[in-house]
């Protein structure tokens, strides 16, 4: 069930109503509610794979359970009592619990999700020593949607708890929905349980200022998927099934326009299950801040897929010594960092080499180019540079396989402009889709510098200005989104 769909707007339809109007009164029933309605969302894909995320909330809902227990025996032990104890160190049971969780977590995500991969490396490296002499059979493994995502937010639950930086939840019901939570189930954000845990137990009531402005926000991101990223994604498949054809000008348009397909349709995503959960009452961590106005590569990271770039530096990044060990060993944590996410994003080499590549632009390009900027020109500059420097690494995200990225890159040129419109969109779409890529920037700079005083008089002030966005909303999601036979419009995170 897409957020980009009419059966999702039903399904929401009918949630929210029954939210608001039978089960809201009540934290018990409207939490059953919740868990109730996302397992029927979850379930609209692929109800066998139910029992994934059900046993991994298991797991990690008793594995936090075990460790807030070794912590009341340590304080009983010290004549204290839990809520009197200052200090916590970790016992050997605890951390026998802690492993358990995270081999259930990865074990689970590794299966799943990086069996055939590392399956297929094997047959290869033995085919190259003659070992083997055919290619490799895939295994008929079905990955189950949003398996990284809330793998990594039960993991991150579970090493809190270790850590003593939050209590380990005493209601099945309340972790399980933190778990399962719809709106932000399948792609993030990966939200903290200190964050949105706590949320579960405190008591709804209708709010109509947090209600419009949770639907204005769906609004917006469909907006940005169905209108801009659709449209992009048209012209960006056309090349990309076509790179034999496709040289010159088409292959570096179609590369720069999926850096806006790729940003349009995760921030999309992102906002609409913001919005959805501000409707219910609740709030989720912010994930994009206009990375594509970023002046450095740290500053772009701390802007994309914030709630993930977050949950990389504080549970692996850290633990490997962060920036403790001296320049070089901090070198080499960033890029393991970065080619585990890599990893984390796809199991293919190509994703390996994304993230590394990423990983090297920001141990390396921001120190030797010294990207801090103070004069305007100077920030333009970075901007394209940073820019330009991620676009160039999205050959090896987009690209099917690692020929076909390299192949992009090869194309690259300043020839056959003659060809621009020879994939998908004629003339005059595609400068339709560059006018509404440029107005989404100018919004963005608008917002950057203004943000406070353009949100409080959109919503308070300009009565006739809003109520006439409100109705162009829907009217240009019906007769300008993407639609039709052939069109892939799925969000691109969702294979992850």
């Amino acid at each position: 069930m897409l957020f980009n769909t009419f059966s999702f707007a039903l399904f929401l339809l009918v949630t929210y109503t029954l939210y608001v109007l039978v089960f809201s009164k009540n934290i018990k029933a409207r939490n059953i509610f919740l868990l109730c309605a996302s397992y029927f969302f979850y379930s609209c894909w692929n109800f066998k794979l139910l029992f994934v995320i059900v046993a991994v909330s298991a797991a990690d809902y008793f594995m936090g359970r075990k460790i807030e227990q070794t912590k009341t025996a340590a304080a009983t032990a010290d004549n204290q009592s839990p809520a009197e104890a200052t200090t916590y160190t970790p016992t050997k049971e605890a951390k026998k619990y802690l492993w358990i969780a995270i081999l259930v977590n990865l074990g689970v995500l590794a299966y799943f999700k990086y069996t055939n991969f590392f399956l297929e490396s094997i047959w290869d490296l033995l085919g190259l020593f003659g070992i083997v002499h055919s290619p490799y059979s895939a295994l008929n493994i079905i990955l189950p949607i949003g398996i990284s995502f809330y793998c990594f937010q039960g993991l991150s639950y579970v090493i809190d708890v270790y850590k003593d930086k939050i209590k380990a939840s005493n209601n099945p019901v309340t972790f399980f929905t933190f778990i399962a939570f719809f709106p932000q189930l399948v792609a993030g954000p990966i939200e903290r349980a200190g964050n949105l845990l706590p949320q579960f137990e405190k008591a709804f009531s209708f709010d109509y200022e947090e209600a419009r402005r949770g639907f204005f926000s769906i609004g917006a991101g469909l907006i940005k998927k169905m209108l801009i990223a659709d449209r992009i994604a048209v012209y960006v498949d056309g090349v990309f099934g076509n790179l034999g054809e496709a040289g010159g000008y088409p292959s570096l348009v179609a590369l720069v326009l999926f850096a806006f397909q790729l940003y349009l349709d995760f921030s999309a995503y992102s906002q609409i299950a913001i919005g959805t959960a501000r409707i219910f009452g609740f709030k989720l961590s912010e994930n994009f801040r206009m990375p594509y106005l970023s002046v450095s590569f740290k500053d772009f990271w701390s802007r994309w897929h914030i709630t993930l770039t977050n949950w990389f530096r504080d549970y692996l990044y850290f633990t490997l010594g962060g920036n403790r060990k001296g320049k070089y060993r901090t070198y080499i944590n960033v890029l393991i960092v970065f080619a585990v996410s890599g990893l984390w994003h796809g199991a293919s080499w190509n994703f390996f080499i994304w993230g590394l590549l990423n990983g090297i632009y920001l141990a390396i390009f921001d120190k030797v180019f010294h990207l801090d900027p103070k004069k305007v020109y100077e920030k333009i500059a970075c901007c394209l540079v940073v820019f330009f420097g991620w676009t160039f690494s999205l050959a090896f995200f987009r690209g099917a396989n690692l020929h076909d990225a390299l192949q992009v890159l090869g194309n690259i040129g300043f020839s056959n402009a003659d060809t621009l419109y020879n994939f998908g969109l004629n003339s005059m779409e595609f400068k339709f889709a560059i006018y509404l890529i440029a107005g989404l920037m100018l919004i963005e700079l608008l917002l950057k510098n203004y943000g406070e005083k353009v949100s409080d008089f959109f919503f308070n002030k300009f009565f006739i200005f809003r109520w006439a966005v409100y109705i162009a909303i829907p009217i240009a999601l019906i007769y300008l989104g993407i639609y039709g036979e052939g069109n892939d419009n799925t969000f691109i995170y969702f294979q992850f």
